[in-house]
């Protein structure tokens, strides 16, 4: 009979008698690499580090990275939590993060997280923000009718008044301008020439004028300067020859105007559009101007604000004042200071009703940061203890010394340098917004210092953003499973009902983005842009962009998951635990039990506790860790995947995957030691692998065996082994990297350490057809080769 060659080894299928495995496959596989198809032992764990929880067992580990050095700095928890970071919060600095499963959900940054001494995580924001409590409260002032001082027009019919005192008024804003009624003079005719004399007319060649003659027997009509001979006379032609003389009222009742939106130019200065004659400056106190438009109900309303751009719900909105568009408002009873509790509230954000044809909506008027205490200035860099919020260009006060300063670099959140401004500024001072409309023009207001008051005479036309905050609930108290899902959604579970975020918002969860499925949630996973929800029963799949119209599919598919901590997402899908396997969940291939020819029901439920697996994905590897070993499962399109039994010292109990280095960690124990898996620099552990079965047609004595493996030591060629295989002395028991097992009609005949590939001897004495063969070690192993003699050896 010729030899039999074991090689491109296979893991375990408890599943299949052990006499009808495939040939590679094995009925022991523990702490073996099979990818390669080789026998490769896995070093051992090492211990790189310590995260500081001691005391009890971790449940969760995750780790930041130190800025200065990108090595890891440990997060544990004893409970099973979720962390989440959305794509634009992994900045190196920052590294915010968000999670669930330790009390109410939480964010948390590198800084906050790592405040004093291990064990990490130290501090937290709450997730979502509280609603506001106080009612703003108003008062308007009344407008006042302006008189004018002179006016002008030019060629293109732009007329400019100037009033006598401060207008009041914003670009955009709506007048009523009146009072203009006509300018009165004398004119004498002589042929068909006119000469009309107004003192100071200021009227220019080509104006269109209406004279009214109000003696004499000149024509009142619409006349056009011929000419200006004077700066008290002008002349015009009319149609008819006549010598005559009397007085003359100059119509210039078209620089009124209603309802008119005027350009301001300075406190005293506006201008507006009205066609009619040319004019240059010319005196008149003639002119009234008055606020245009319907009288409107307005509110006002507050809400919370932080430095990541994070919105709440609206305050309740003021008492209705009903006014005009142009009066001025001053809003009182604003909060002074950030609310109590664990959040990142820096400011608030004001907004005002305004009134249209179809609709009326709120829109924001400024955002107000509260005032921060500066900890160092030195030169013109400025150090706050707190975010200083403001951007290139902003302008600020210092208490101690700066006012007027204009911001030229935001070195980071808490540091800027500036220019300009008068005074120097001094620790231990606070800092101011200038919340005027347009800082650096208009006269700054530093909101806080002395008064958090709001004044709003804010131009109609800078109100340009809608509250769109009007649902960002946050998220309920006893929300699991955090998931980071399209678009830079956060979803989360309670019970049977789904939750997710507004995308970016990750503070806003609203209610309408509910969605409910009818069994209790276990876990959540993403799979190429799809959402695989694991339940009590049947799973379900979620797709889609917008969380206001996903599409909740089940998979008619009754594969239960057993546990949360199962799930990991692989590289060919998404897997869980199950009552007979793993299930796998794939966009290729649908949900399937992808253990269904390696285990079923009973197989599975005997090796392992499928409730208690702590699964995480490593290097196209399922490798999950229970109550009573490990395991790890390789996908193999041939027989559908592969086991192999994982046997560590201490047993995993939280794990974390490096994507940047491709490491993973694990933590077990009680001393906080967190363990470094598969580090190649470490030594090996052993491993066991034992084959099928082997059933051969007749009953043979196999007398000669050769195991292919990385020795160190030097085999001998294969004639050597032949030449002298009758009077070779074998030293049977070196302490070599390999030890081989036979085992003839179920019982163990041999048990051989080996060193190299040397042919070594079998016992002789028997005959049968049914063996079994085994090998331990930590060496690679290529090839194990067995026959009735050295010639069958060399033949395979």
């Amino acid at each position: 009979m010729p030899g039999i060659k074991l090689q491109k080894y296979l893991g375990k299928a408890p599943r299949i008698a052990p006499e009808l495995l495939p040939d590679a496959a094995a009925q022991v596989a523990t702490n073996v690499k099979l990818y390669s198809g080789d026998l490769i032992p896995y070093p051992q764990p090492v211990i790189t580090d310590n995260h500081g929880l001691t005391g009890v067992a971790p449940g969760t580990l995750h780790a930041l990275y130190d800025p200065a050095t990108s090595d890891p700095v440990w997060l544990a928890w004893t409970s099973d939590v979720d962390i989440a970071t959305p794509a634009g919060t992994d900045n190196v600095d920052e590294q915010r993060f968000y999670y669930t499963g330790d009390g109410a959900p939480k964010v948390s940054t590198y800084a906050l997280a790592t405040t004093g001494a291990a064990p990490y995580p130290v501090d937290y924001y709450d997730l979502g923000l509280p609603l506001p409590t106080q009612t703003p409260t108003t008062a308007a002032a009344a407008f006042t009718t302006k008189t004018t001082t002179s006016y002008a027009r030019d060629a293109g019919g732009e007329v400019t008044l100037v009033t006598s005192t401060d207008h009041g008024l914003k670009s955009g804003a709506f007048v009523t301008i009146s009072g203009f009624t006509s300018v009165s003079g004398t004119y004498a005719q002589s042929d068909t020439t006119i000469t009309v004399t107004i003192t100071g007319h200021n009227l220019a060649v080509g104006s269109k004028v209406f004279l009214r003659f109000t003696s004499g027997t000149s024509q009142s009509n619409v006349y056009t300067v011929v000419t200006t001979p004077t700066a008290d006379t002008f002349t015009v032609t009319a149609t008819t020859s006549a010598t005559t003389s009397g007085n003359v009222d100059w119509d210039i009742s078209n620089l009124n105007a209603s309802s008119i939106k005027i350009t301001v130019i300075d406190n005293t200065t506006f201008s507006y559009s009205s066609p009619g004659f040319q004019v240059t400056t010319t005196t008149s106190s003639a002119g009234r101007v008055d606020l245009a438009g319907d009288t409107q109900a307005r509110t006002y309303l507050y809400t919370w604000f932080t430095p990541w751009d994070e919105e709440s719900i609206g305050s309740e909105p003021s008492e209705a004042l009903f006014i005009k568009e142009g009066q001025t408002v001053t809003v009182s009873n604003l909060p002074t200071a950030r609310p109590s509790g664990k959040n990142f509230i820096r400011g608030i954000r004001l907004y005002r009703t305004l009134s249209t044809v179809s609709d009326t909506e709120y829109l924001r008027l400024a955002t107000l940061w509260f005032p921060v205490e500066v900890t160092d200035v030195t030169g013109t860099t400025v150090t706050t203890a707190e975010p200083h919020n403001l951007s290139l260009g902003s302008f600020f006060k210092i208490s101690t010394g700066v006012a007027g300063g204009e911001v030229t670099e935001v070195i980071d959140d808490f540091t800027f340098t500036y220019t300009g401004g008068t005074g120097s500024g001094g620790t231990g001072g606070t800092l101011y917004h200038d919340v005027s409309e347009n800082p650096g023009t208009s006269t700054p207001r530093y909101w806080g210092d002395g008064s958090y008051d709001f004044t709003d005479d804010f131009s109609v036309t800078s109100l340009l953003n809608a509250l769109a905050t009007d649902d960002y609930d946050p998220p309920p108290a006893g929300l699991k499973g955090l998931t980071l899902f399209n678009n830079n959604i956060l979803v989360g579970f309670v019970g049977n009902e789904l939750y997710f975020s507004e995308p970016g918002a990750y503070h806003a969860w609203p209610l309408a983005y509910k969605y409910e499925v009818p069994y209790n949630i276990v876990g959540l996973a993403v799979f190429y842009g799809n959402l695989l929800v694991a339940t009590e029963s049947y799973p379900y799949l979620v797709s889609g962009n917008d969380p206001a119209v996903l599409s909740l599919t089940r998979i008619d598919a009754p594969y239960p998951c057993l546990n949360k901590r199962s799930i990991a997402n692989t590289s060919f899908g998404v897997m869980y635990a199950t009552h007979d396997g793993l299930a796998l969940y794939s966009t290729g291939t649908g949900a399937q039990l992808a253990t269904r020819l390696l285990y079923n029901s009973d197989t599975w439920n005997a090796d392992l506790d499928p409730s208690t697996l702590i699964a995480t994905s490593y290097k196209d590897t399922y490798l999950a860790w229970h109550s009573a070993g490990g395991i790890s499962f390789e996908r193999d399109e041939r027989v559908g995947g592969f086991f192999v039994d994982l046997v560590t010292d201490e047993q995993p109990e939280a794990t974390w995957y490096d994507p940047l280095t491709n490491r993973l960690y694990y933590a077990t124990g009680t001393l906080g030691d967190v363990y470094l898996w598969d580090d190649l620099t470490q030594a090996s552990q052993p491993y066991e692998w034992k084959s099928k079965v082997i059933v051969t047609d007749n009953p043979i004595n196999i007398g000669a065996a050769q195991v292919d493996a990385d020795y160190t030591a030097t085999s001998p060629v294969w004639d050597s082994i032949e030449d002298t295989w009758g009077t070779s002395t074998i030293q049977w028991d070196i302490d070599g990297g390999i030890t081989f097992k036979l085992w003839v009609d179920g019982d163990l005949v041999v048990t051989q350490s080996l060193d190299s590939r040397r042919v070594f001897r079998l016992p002789a004495g028997y005959k049968s057809d049914t063996f079994e063969v085994g090998v331990t070690g930590s060496v690679r192993l290529r090839a194990i080769r067995i026959a009735e003699t050295p010639t069958g050896l060399r033949d395979i």
